[in-house]
């Protein structure tokens, strides 16, 4: 919104913050809590310039709560808690501790839990009062297990001991659920070093079920171990205690010491073990207390990893590639890669050597001819997975762009299927398509939009050829040459007499299937419309009005031209084309009506479609309406609705037609007909024939409309 807007918006919320009425005030706060949750969808809150305002309020109506009547009393304090559960600090602790130690009432217990952990957490020293009043509901086993597992969590930001011995207490406790809130507590990697035979004890003790969060405290018994070596073992004693020290460290220096003794030494796995835990979240800086004292060690980490890679086949060559990664690599490194690419039988190897030539790619300029053709050749190795595969595409199309073009040609040629997809995609991505339209249109055609994946949830016979390929005919490939070419340019991005002229052959070549595909492309929003808009439509317009026509009066279409859409395709590719054709040539609606038969039903369906859209009607597709409702071999439900419709959307003759329709011989028609013009504003002129025709109509079993109108006549004549 402008400044202005802006303004004016937090004027108004702020006279309402102050405005002294309980319930406004509420309501005030209410709209600041509903914005506050919508932040979570990765948007600002429009109140925060009003942050300080909103808490001093919050926090007069704590403070005189004492003085309101019940009713007003709970609301007050649910909406001041929500508000300092959002924005509170350590002063507002013994508010909330006085809230706690008071309340019975689960919600306001809830919520005063709430802003609790904000004061805390914002305390230097948590305030002795309100630790006590949150304590007290951990441990009072009356409350609900929902409502001490708040106060647990509560806690669970405050290191300190008696607060650990608190949690440890609790673990005791007689409900599952607030042990596994307990529990969850004692999970940093340094308690679970302290307690891990308690953590384990427990664990074995619950039923697999035991609810969400005990699967935290089952995996922070495991900790991380590594990303390549889970099922290695260390044979040597000290190693297996440095690697135990790292993964549940008591101090960052016994931390830090055991990592740099797995790095230093002499076996690869423990080497590994310990780039993959300095490479890794969850590895070494996720168990320091300071997480910056990994930065001094980066470089050793670095050359260590460049040492393994030097060494002929060593196991540990996966942890060091992924640790340098793009990132971290550099010009001089080519060498080092394309050596393991040339060498190596491990998919995984070539998959992070891939992605830490990746960082070589886009570093150097030119690229290494070498490194390309390595990593190119993992393209047509026959014992590289297709995800290293296509990785290797994704990495030379993104770092080397159009460099990569021969290559993904070569995929495109002599690749897998699915290598293919990938090289096409990623061609497309690079604009590849002007530069090799040939070669990927015709392999796209080989697919006759069936695909043998898709890229990224699209189909790659779209990203080539564009789209739509149609509505009603999808995955339908034309034969003859000549109309699959003028398909072709009708996906083209742009609209100009080529367009024109292909949309021309298609309507005129008598073939059903192209037909329906060109009508597809004029009605469709992604179609002429996106190419130029309303104006695309134009020259082809006279053309598909008459082609609407004659397709409502042919039979249905051979079921196998489409797929989803079977014999009825054609037929719903006309109906669709109608419902664009005729809002601005409503009489085009008559004729298709006249024309329609077995699909009338269909075809008043759309007149209804349109009719609502433009919300008038028009004198021929008025008489033409009548004519069904008239018409005493039509079913009764179609002249049921052209009635409808008659008497929803108006035209001169409106009146004449419904009066011809009260002369039918069915009651229904007669009534249905005669209850429209009795709520009409010319009801007085007609009242004789509706009065002898209300007059004339049975007193029992009659339709609604029958008793509607003698309704009406009834209460007018009382007028």
């Amino acid at each position: 919104m402008s400044d202005g807007d802006e303004a004016s918006f937090l004027g108004e919320f702020s006279q309402r913050l102050h405005s002294g009425d309980l319930g406004v005030v509420c309501d005030a706060l209410s709209d600041y809590q509903q914005a506050q949750a919508n932040t979570r969808w990765g948007v600002d809150n429009p109140y925060w310039p009003l942050n300080n305002e909103v808490l001093f309020v919050a926090r007069d109506l704590l403070d005189r709560s004492s003085t309101l009547d019940d009713e007003n009393r709970h609301r007050a304090l649910s909406w001041s808690l929500t508000m300092v559960w959002h924005l509170g600090e350590d002063e507002d602790a013994d508010r909330i501790a006085e809230i706690l130690e008071t309340t019975s009432d689960p919600g306001l217990r809830e919520e005063g839990v709430m802003a609790a952990s904000t004061a805390l957490e914002d305390a230097e020293e948590p305030n002795p009062r309100l630790l006590a009043a949150v304590r007290a509901i951990a441990l009072d086993e009356s409350l609900d297990a929902r409502d001490r597992g708040a106060a647990i969590h509560a806690l669970g930001g405050l290191d300190m001991p008696e607060v650990e011995a608190l949690f440890i207490r609790l673990t005791a406790s007689g409900d599952l659920k607030v042990q596994v809130s307990a529990a969850r507590q004692l999970t940093s990697p340094k308690k679970v070093r302290v307690h891990r035979e308690l953590l384990q004890q427990l664990v074995d003790s619950w039923p697999e079920d035991a609810g969400p969060f005990s699967s935290d405290v089952r995996d922070a018994l495991v900790g991380f171990h590594s990303t390549y070596w889970k099922d290695a073992h260390l044979d040597d004693p000290a190693l297996r205690n440095a690697h135990d020290e790292l993964r549940f460290p008591l101090t960052d220096e016994t931390c830090l010491e055991a990592f740099t003794t797995l790095l230093r030494s002499d076996d690869p796995i423990a080497v590994g073990i310990a780039l993959d835990h300095y490479e890794y979240w969850e590895g070494l800086r996720h168990v320091l207390d300071d997480s910056d004292l990994a930065d001094a060690y980066l470089p050793e980490v670095l050359e260590r990893a460049r040492e393994v890679l030097r060494r002929p086949i060593s196991p540990a060559e996966v942890s060091a590639l992924n640790m340098i990664g793009a990132q971290h690599a550099k010009p001089g490194d080519a060498d080092l890669l394309v050596d393991i690419l040339g060498r190596t039988d491990s998919d995984t190897v070539r998959h992070e050597a891939i992605w830490m030539a990746y960082g070589l790619f886009n570093e150097a300029e030119p690229a290494d001819a070498r490194l390309v053709e390595a990593v190119s050749g993992v393209i047509f190795d026959l014992s590289a997975s297709h995800g290293t595969k296509e990785t290797a595409i994704r990495i030379l199309a993104d770092g080397l762009g159009a460099g990569a073009d021969d290559v993904l040609v070569r995929a495109i040629r002599e690749g897998e299927p699915d290598v293919q997809v990938h090289a096409v995609s990623y061609l497309v991505k690079t604009g590849g398509l002007d530069r090799h339209r040939a070669v990927m249109e015709e392999l796209a055609e080989s697919w006759e939009e069936r695909p043998p994946a898709r890229f990224w949830g699209q189909n790659p016979v779209d990203l080539v050829f564009g789209k739509p390929h149609s509505v009603h005919w999808e995955g339908h490939r034309l034969q003859d040459p000549d109309l699959r070419s003028a398909h072709r340019r009708l996906r083209l991005p742009t609209a100009d007499d080529s367009y024109h002229d292909a949309m021309r052959t298609m309507l005129e070549s008598g073939d059903v299937a192209a037909v329906g595909i060109a009508l597809d492309h004029w009605w469709d929003a992604e179609g002429a419309l996106a190419r130029g808009g309303e104006e695309a439509r134009q020259p082809a317009r006279a053309l598909v009005l008459t082609l609407i026509q004659e397709i409502l009066r042919q039979p249905p279409s051979p079921p196998e031209l489409s797929r989803e859409y079977g014999p009825r395709a054609a037929h719903l590719t006309a109906l669709s084309a109608l419902r664009i054709a005729a809002k601005d040539d409503l009489p085009v609606l008559a004729d298709s009506l006249e024309s329609a038969d077995s699909l009338r039903d269909q075809v008043l369906d759309t007149v209804r479609d349109v009719l609502w859209s433009v919300e008038h009607s028009h004198p021929r597709l008025v008489q033409a309406l009548g004519d069904i409702v008239c018409d005493e071999a039509v079913p009764m439900s179609e002249r049921s609705q052209a009635l409808y419709l008659l008497g929803e959307f108006r035209s001169d003759n409106s009146v004449d037609v419904l009066l011809s329709a009260t002369r039918c011989p069915e009651l229904e028609i007669q009534a249905a007909a005669a209850l429209v013009l009795a709520r009409d504003e010319t009801l007085e002129e007609h009242r004789p024939m509706i009065q002898a025709l209300a007059a004339s109509w049975p007193a029992e079993d009659v339709p609604t409309e029958v008793i509607e109108v003698r309704e009406l006549l009834e209460d007018s004549d009382e007028e």
